[in-house]
């Protein structure tokens, strides 16, 4: 670790607030660049010289349309490659995720360590993410409930996530986690109605926050102490508590919540964030070219606009991107079937209104002793109950 207070410019591309269902806007990307001002001042007077841009400022959606532009990206990826990060997320499916942290935690919240080992939380979200993708319109009213739902934290208006009604052609997936909302209701509504009137209630679907944080912690493994600079952004300076814990903060907390692997949650500021015209503050604009160009490419691929420049994006992905991983729903393997069958199990404890939780270790154990003994069963397990027409489902 560099033993010295570094600074970091940040800035995003992408940002709907509590819109996650933005069909024109998909992708939110956060970037950062360590870099101090002088630096960042003398590169970008440089490269607007250079190349004769206009308006005295780079601007990443305006580099993105022309070939000129798309030099200006590749010369500012390839000079600031080791030290820019870049955390993508993409926002249907962080939707998918916010369901299962809000609809099936506070019902499993007691034991909710053994789900998130056996990975249930990632094979809800993908699999919801499958619907949806698969232009189901029952997976359509879902999420727009569900947004709803999280944008209000009040199920008055909401017309289908709660709703007890018959809808023949829905999918089995999708008629056991509505059914499963249904019979919860009470206890999701408790969780909600703790959040509201706080600022965590009011941006709790908005994505720059948890952005901001995953990329200061893995800054913080390289840095000891950080003093950052965030463009201009209301639901950051409203929900900045947490990172005001972190000035001064020596210490290191580590969780390995993220895919099993050891990762620090803390991290050393010098100061208070601050929040800064990008105009003012160049290290803003460069952060704001990496987060504009990783939006793109997500988004469209490899084409002839990022051709020339896409080649260095996954060099500086950082933080811990959430984008869908369909390795999760696979009929072929252990963990989806398992989890499968643990979704049947839920439903029909809620229908029943049995304890959920009551003997749910030996279930697992049960569960995980026949799979292993009749591994031939994991796909029809799974293949017989769900939706032919769905990407990973169509045997």
């Amino acid at each position: 670790m560099k033993q010295t207070i570094q600074e970091i410019y940040c800035d995003e591309s992408g940002c709907n607030g509590n819109n996650l269902m933005d069909r024109d806007s998909p992708i939110f990307a956060y970037a950062s660049v360590a870099i101090n001002h002088e630096e960042a001042t003398e590169y970008v007077n440089n490269i607007i010289q250079k190349y004769k841009l206009q308006g005295g400022e780079l601007k990443g959606r305006n580099l993105l349309k022309s070939s000129k532009g798309q030099k200006v990206i590749a010369e500012i990826l390839i000079n600031f490659k080791d030290r820019i990060k870049v955390a993508v997320y993409h926002k249907k499916f962080n939707l998918a995720c916010k369901l299962y942290e809000y609809i099936f935690e506070p019902v499993l919240s007691e034991k909710n360590s053994l789900f998130y080992q056996i990975k249930f939380h990632r094979f809800i979200s993908n699999i919801l993410y499958v619907e949806f993708v698969s232009q189901s319109a029952d997976a359509e009213k879902i999420f727009s409930d569900f947004q709803k739902l999280m944008r209000s934290l009040e199920d008055t208006e909401l017309n289908y996530l709660f709703s007890s009604s018959k809808t023949p052609d829905i999918s089995p997936i999708l008629d056991g986690i509505k059914t499963f909302c249904i019979h919860h209701r009470d206890t999701i509504n408790q969780e909600l109605n703790s959040l509201q009137g706080t600022d965590i209630g009011k941006w709790i679907l908005e994505l720059s926050y948890p952005a901001l944080l995953s990329i200061l912690c893995d800054s913080g493994k390289e840095f000891n102490q950080l003093k950052v600079f965030c463009d201009v952004s209301k639901p950051l300076k409203e929900n900045k508590g947490l990172l005001d814990t972190m000035i001064g903060r020596e210490d290191k907390i580590y969780t390995d919540f993220f895919q099993g692997v050891e990762e620090p949650i803390t991290f050393n500021l010098s100061q208070e964030v601050q929040f800064v015209e990008s105009d003012k503050f160049p290290g803003i604009q460069i952060a704001d070219v990496a987060a504009a160009a990783c939006a793109y490419a997500a988004r469209e691929g490899v084409n002839q606009n990022t051709e020339s420049w896409i080649e260095h994006i996954p060099g500086i992905i950082g933080g811990h991107s959430v984008i869908p991983d369909l390795s999760y729903t696979d009929p072929h393997t252990f963990d989806a079937t398992r989890n499968y069958m643990l979704l049947i199990y839920l439903v029909e404890k809620s229908i029943n209104e049995q304890p959920l939780l009551d003997g749910i270790e030996e279930f697992l154990s049960a569960v995980t002793h026949d799979l292993n003994l009749n591994p031939s069963n994991r796909i029809a397990t799974i293949a017989e109950n769900c939706r032919s027409d769905a990407p990973y489902f169509n045997f």
